[in-house]
């Protein structure tokens, strides 16, 4: 599950220093500065090392003054600070010297930007600043990451850069591989022994959403009388990053639609909480529904398909999909 999450976490013609050459990851913010004009900004980053945790960064900055579009572009240093409060300080600093240059427009004078923002990682909150070498006061900045869906990303591509552009494959392919990942799902099954005695198993297909959120199909099987009852309801499932490294998992349900799929018993929907290491193992977590708690064991299953017939029919459109 760490590994799905930071997925979610998932050039130009000159090679200069602190010229991004690939994409580790994409920004996008507004400011607006005191004159009123309004400015639209793409950060470009590639890897952080693992010295000072500094990365190569290209920004380009769009804008329109008196009717006319101005493109412009400058190199950062980008780094990554964590912080003792738990959040990410993120800092994008013009290289020393750098040259402005444009892009589109013509009689445009600019100045790199710095952009210092903070991630707080439970709330998935961003705030920042903007600030260059004539301010004498920072600018708050609108972090749109959040917002978008990869889809709106791929669309602000022809915004910043033109087709022509060796940045502009690059991302392409940077966009086009997170949907493909989005379009996986992610499976975890987990097991309990409720009040009753009975002993449950919950079969977790989860969809990567853009904020860091997963939707969630879950499927949970228990014998009862003899008989095998299964049951089906939907979750959505939050996935935190801890300031441990540790990964919290959230699952709850949409509402109270509980669908008998075998059997025709009476089933509230489960709520599950659970906590992997760095490693990706299970380290403790907790059933709950309206009447009762109970302690998770985590179920490795080592071949999804087959496990899956245990919970579907092959006949079933979740089967079709994912397993055929």
């Amino acid at each position: 599950m760490k590994k799905l999450f930071l997925l979610i976490l998932l050039y130009s013609f000159s090679i200069l220093s602190s010229q991004a050459k690939n994409v580790h990851y994409t920004d996008f913010i507004d400011f607006t500065d005191n004159s009123g004009v309004k400015y639209s900004v793409m950060m470009v980053t590639d890897e952080h090392n693992d010295n000072d945790r500094r990365a190569d960064a290209t920004i380009r900055v769009l804008y329109t003054t008196e009717g006319n579009e101005h493109l412009v572009e400058f190199y950062s240093d980008c780094y990554a600070e964590k912080l003792k409060n738990g959040n990410t300080k993120i800092s994008f600093i013009p290289v020393k010297n750098s040259k402005v240059q444009i892009i589109k427009g013509k009689d445009v004078s600019y100045s790199p930007d710095t952009f210092v923002y903070e991630v707080d990682p439970k709330t998935s909150k961003i705030t920042g600043t903007q600030s260059d070498q004539n301010s004498t006061n920072l600018t708050p900045i609108i972090h749109r990451n959040a917002s978008l869906q990869t889809q709106d990303r791929i669309d602000e591509i022809d915004r910043f850069y033109f087709r022509t552009e060796p940045m502009y494959s690059l991302l392409k392919d940077f966009y086009n591989k997170k949907l493909e990942v989005a379009e996986k799902p992610y499976y975890d099954v987990v097991g309990w022994f409720g009040s009753d005695g009975i002993a449950y198993q919950a079969f977790i297909i989860s969809y990567l959403k853009e904020k860091g959120n997963l939707d969630s199909v879950v499927r949970v099987r228990y014998e009862k009388n003899g008989q095998i009852n299964i049951v089906q309801f939907d979750t959505l499932s939050e996935v935190i990053l801890q300031k441990d490294d540790t990964v919290s998992i959230s699952i709850k349900p949409k509402n109270k639609t509980v669908k008998n799929i075998k059997g025709n018993s009476t089933y509230n929907p489960d709520s599950f909480s659970y906590t992997l290491d760095t490693n990706d193992e299970f380290i403790s977590g907790k059933q709950y529904d309206e009447n009762s708690s109970a302690d998770l064991s985590y179920i490795k299953v080592i071949n999804n398909k087959e496990f899956a017939l245990k919970f579907y029919s092959e006949n079933d459109e979740i089967y079709q999909k994912y397993f055929k």
